[in-house]
This record gives structure tokens, sequence and C-alpha cells, in this order.
């Protein structure tokens, strides 16, 4: 039989109490392969993919209680653990069956995060965030996090978004600023490189304190942009590399143009230290201490941008077409990547867009300008899709017959 979907409200099959577990399980994936979705329209596939997300997310639960029943029974000489449970039944690489096993301690530890993961209401990568940052904690500073506040949180915030707040509430509890993150990570900074004799190619492999990181890529990204300008070319990992190439062999007049890192910080927490609200990262969204910006501001260009109560910068006002370094700085603390549905294209690598277009009397003005990556912005000029900023910066995305295709919520950096 041949299940059609039009109606969404019937997407997701429902299931009784009364069916074993196992039996539920193991149809699964019959129900879902008797799925016909070749009748939806776009709004259609949206709404269905939102509650295959949904499911996921259940799924993600169900494997999560399995590991802790795994555990219970491992207690007791009666199961493998978790890990090699999930390993061995499950068909899957060494490396997401630790994964797997790391949610499920996380979620043992605070129980409220396996009923939400089961509810659909948060996803795995929100306990994996969780795991990591609250890896290096004592057990003193897990226990000073509000973990019911913060599953709370993850129901509303995307993975990276609440990433930020959670790594802000343990700036918090460790009352340093995030120092000694900052300390370890950049001890814990690498470079390698060797020739691989198999591709004949060389091979470059570095792992970088946030800091190290924003100097030496927004260096390669300023530079591959001038490049592609110059030759008409367009960026890519190819020119990257010979972007990286230019500047190591630059003389010492090229050397002083390379570009510094930008950092995003609130004045209080520059003057007083950090609090629960504070801002402090790089250009795309990297955390650093307190004490790394103070230092790095000692012989910096400092531009100052204010936001209304709402948060979205006040309009820097010039009436030319090309965006102001004033209101690009503006545009950089709002955004971290490209404004488009779901795009995680750098900011760096973005133009600013007029949504009233400059030729048909659009202002280059903040209220009229977004960041869109190439791809994007090509979408909407020779594409025909349509924009619409709000006045809190969400945006409304419609396709070229007119209708919406996505509201994109306002930006948050923290």
């Amino acid at each position: 039989m041949v299940t059609t979907v039009s109606d969404t409200s019937s997407f997701c099959p429902s299931c009784t109490a009364s069916v074993a577990p196992a039996d539920f399980l193991k149809a699964l994936p019959a129900v879902v392969a008797s799925i016909d979705v070749s009748m939806l329209n776009a709004d259609g596939l949206k709404h269905a993919l939102a509650h295959v997300r949904r499911a996921q997310r259940s799924l993600d639960g169900a494997v999560l209680r399995l590991g802790a029943q795994a555990n219970v029974l491992a207690g007791s000489g009666r199961s493998a653990t978790a890990e090699e449970t999930v390993r061995g039944a499950g068909m899957v690489s060494a490396r997401q069956a630790k994964r797997e096993a790391v949610r499920t301690e996380a979620a043992e530890a605070i129980p409220s995060l396996a009923d939400a993961v089961s509810a659909g209401e948060i996803s795995g990568e929100h306990i994996d965030v969780i795991a990591r940052q609250t890896a290096k904690l004592s057990e003193e500073q897990r226990s000073r996090l509000d973990h019911d506040a913060l599953v709370e949180r993850a129901k509303d915030l995307p993975v990276e978004t609440f990433e930020s707040h959670l790594r802000r509430q343990i700036r918090e509890v460790t009352a340093d600023g995030g120092l000694a993150d900052t300390v370890a990570k950049q001890a814990a900074s690498d470079l390698r490189h060797w020739f691989d004799r198999e591709t004949g190619m060389g091979k470059i492999f570095a792992t970088l304190d946030p800091e190290l990181y924003e100097r030496i890529t927004t260096a390669i990204d300023s530079k591959a942009a001038s490049m592609a300008s110059t030759a008409g070319e367009t960026k890519d990992g190819n020119l990257s590399a010979r972007a990286l190439a230019e500047l190591v062999s630059a003389g010492p007049s090229d050397r002083r143009q390379i570009p510094s890192v930008s950092v995003h910080v609130d004045y209080q927490t520059f003057t007083n230290g950090a609090h629960a609200t504070s801002m402090c990262q790089t250009e795309s969204g990297h955390d650093l201490s307190v004490e790394s910006v103070r230092r790095m501001c000692c012989d910096a260009t400092i531009r100052r941008v204010v936001f209304d109560e709402r948060g979205v910068p006040l309009d820097v006002g010039r009436k030319v077409r090309t965006a102001t370094d004033g209101q690009w700085a503006a545009l950089k603390a709002t955004y971290s990547s490209c404004a488009w549905e779901g795009c995680e294209a750098p900011i760096g690598w973005c133009q600013a867009h007029h949504i009233h277009e400059w030729e048909h009397g659009g202002a280059t003005d903040l209220d009229n300008l977004i960041p869109l990556c190439s791809q994007h912005h090509h979408r909407v000029h020779e594409g025909r899709w349509q924009l619409k900023l709000l006045g809190d910066r969400s945006l409304k995305v419609f396709r070229p017959d007119g209708q919406l295709h996505a509201t994109v919520p306002t930006p948050m950096r923290c």
C-alpha cells in the first residue's frame, strides 16, 4: 500500500502504548518507505520535513534511553555498555558510537535533556554542545549551572546560538572571563605539514586558537577577495591556497597591509569584566577572553556601534551606493554569516545587498542592507527572488512566484 501525503497532519503515524517497542521500531522503515511525497507542493515539503526533523530528534531520544538502559544492565553484568551496545547493534562507526555514549552520559546527568529530545523539542546536537562545553568544568562548577533553564533555552535556540549562550553561562560560573579556556586553547594550537607521496600533493593541517585562527583566515580571505576582484575569479579553495602562498611570499610593504582580527565586545565587559549578557567574540562568532580583548585593544582601532533596545544597530546613514566601513561594522556586529535562511557562508565572503535596490531609489542605510553571499546575491538579482526586511531585522524570503519561502528570525550573535 502506498500512502500519499497531501495533509501533513497525517504525515507522522501514531502508535499506541499496546504495541511492543521492538515491534513498533521494527515496523518504522516499512512505514517510512511507503510514504509517497510526489504530490506535495513547496509548502507541503517544508511541513513534511519539519515533521521528519522532529521524528529524527525523537529517535535520538530513543537511542539515549536505550543507551541508559544498557548502562543500567551493564552495572549488574547483564549487558555491554552503551557505547559497545550501540556500536555492535547499530551498524555505526566507532566515532558515532562514542558520540552517542557521551550523549547518554550527559542526558543521565540532566534527565530533562532526554525528555526534551524524546519529545522532539531539541536535537542530539544540543546535547553534544552541553557535553563538549561542560567537559572541563569541575563538579562544583557544573552544579552552579541552571540545567533546567539551559534545556528551556535549547528549545528556543538553534545549535550555534545555544552554544554561544552556554559559553556565556560558563564564563559566569568559572568567574575568570574565559581566561583559562583561552590559555588552554593557545597552548593546544598546532600546525603540521607533510608531503603525501600517494597523491603527490603537499598537505598542511592546523589546529588554532580563535584569535590565531581569525588572524590567519582574515588575511587569506582578504587577499583572496582582492585576487578574485583583479582577475575576475570566483573565491574557492584553490584561490584561497594561492592567496596563502602570496601572503607567505609577500614583501615587507605587503605584510603591513595584512588585516588583523576584528572583535566585538560590549562596553561594560570591556571596562568592568564579564557579566550575564556579555558579548566578547571574534567577528565570526568565536569566543575570546576579556583579557585577550584588552590586550588586543592596546594597539587597535576601536569603533563604536550603538544598538537600540531591540539589539538592532542604529543607522550610521551615508547616502552613497557602497556600504561605509561603519555600516559594515554594524552588519558584522549583527550577522556572523549570510542572512539567507540556513546559509553558513561567513560574513567575510558576503556583499552588502540593498533590499530596496539603489537603482530604484534605495538608500545605503542599515535598515536597507543585509549581507548576502555570492550565491544568494545572484538568486535575488538574477533569480528574481524577493526579500523583505522587517524592523527587528527578521527577513521574509519570497520565491519568484511570489509565495513566501521562509521567514528568517532576527539574527542573534549570542
